[in-house]
């Protein structure tokens, strides 16, 4: 289970996924390649779910999408992360369980 400002998730993820912020860039130039490595830019990682939620809990997180609020994640360690934002991708009703809905979405790190 996750939680986004203590609101529940149904269950554990279906997927979690971390995008690093690693800011360096191959140039091809004549005769070679050369390399500009700005670092790790760890507040710039993306983490992307996909989450089962309860049509009440979901749309308590749509709210939050809605409003652009700053919320705080915890993963299924119990690590928490604060002011992050939600950038909903799409959502759709559980074909079994009517009053589910399976929601795609990241959080973002605000500074």
């Amino acid at each position: 289970m996750i939680y986004i400002n203590g609101i529940a998730s149904f269950r554990d993820p279906e997927s979690y996924k971390v995008s690093v912020d690693d800011r360096v860039q191959r140039i091809e130039i004549i005769g070679g390649v050369a390399i500009q490595d700005y670092g790790y830019i760890e507040k710039g990682d993306t983490i992307s779910l996909t989450c089962l939620f309860s049509e009440t809990n979901f749309n308590q997180i749509l709210a939050l999408w809605k409003a652009r609020a700053n919320v705080t994640f915890t993963d299924t360690a119990g690590e928490q992360r604060g002011n992050m934002r939600i950038f909903m991708k799409e959502y759709e009703r559980d074909k079994n369980f009517p009053d589910y809905i399976m929601a795609s979405f990241e959080l973002w790190k605000i500074i």
